[in-house]
């Protein structure tokens, strides 16, 4: 069996699913809290968004990110990294920043992307270990000891594992994470009966 068709259709499976988290909520529920503790369902989902750009464009080719692009400037500051250690204020902010209208197209960019960088690339090149240090050189604010904490474990990794975790694995418990947010957002209130 072909590895890269498997690793196509597990990034395009990632985008579908923030695709359905965007399309899924409400306005409303984009900017809740589903209890004391959890970030805002529109921080994660935006999180997911930006941790697959992150991880296939800077971590393992060496590109710059498409939020880098001038077009997206608005949904994706520099300072607001790719979520990786940032503090609460600046998640429940960028939740409240970056709509669910915005947000969707910025998923489609990603994926054309994606999408068309793996279907180009070579299984050996995605057997080489990843050197974040490297791939950060021009972005020492992923270095800061915060998101350094969040992604060290994926240092020196072989470029298909990385894309496995962070592109893949890690937006599937986001997801579930959402999914079960919004189930609770959306039960009605009970009131206790005396």
């Amino acid at each position: 069996m072909e590895a890269l068709p498997v690793l196509e259709w597990q990034l395009n499976g990632s985008c579908n699913l923030l695709k359905e988290l965007i399309d899924g909520s409400t306005d409303a529920e984009w900017t809740r809290r589903p209890f004391d503790g959890a970030n805002l369902v529109g921080f994660t989902v935006w999180h997911g968004a930006r941790t697959l750009d992150w991880a296939v464009q800077c971590a393992v080719r060496g590109e710059a990110e498409v939020a880098a692009r001038p077009e997206w400037s608005g949904i994706a500051p520099r300072e607001w990294l790719f979520g990786a250690g940032v503090s609460r204020d600046l998640a429940d902010g960028i939740a409240r920043r970056v709509s669910r209208d915005q947000l969707g197209p910025y998923v489609e960019a990603v994926r054309q992307e994606v999408l068309g960088w793996i279907r180009s690339e070579s299984a050996d090149n995605l057997k080489m270990a990843v050197d974040l240090r490297a791939r950060h050189l021009d972005r020492p604010d992923y270095m800061t000891k915060d998101v350094w904490a969040e992604i060290e474990s994926l240092d020196g990794i072989p470029a298909w594992q990385l894309l496995s975790r962070p592109s893949m694995s890690h937006i599937r418990v986001h997801y579930g994470e959402v999914r079960s947010q919004l189930q609770v957002l959306r039960q009605p209130v009970r009131r206790e009966s005396n």
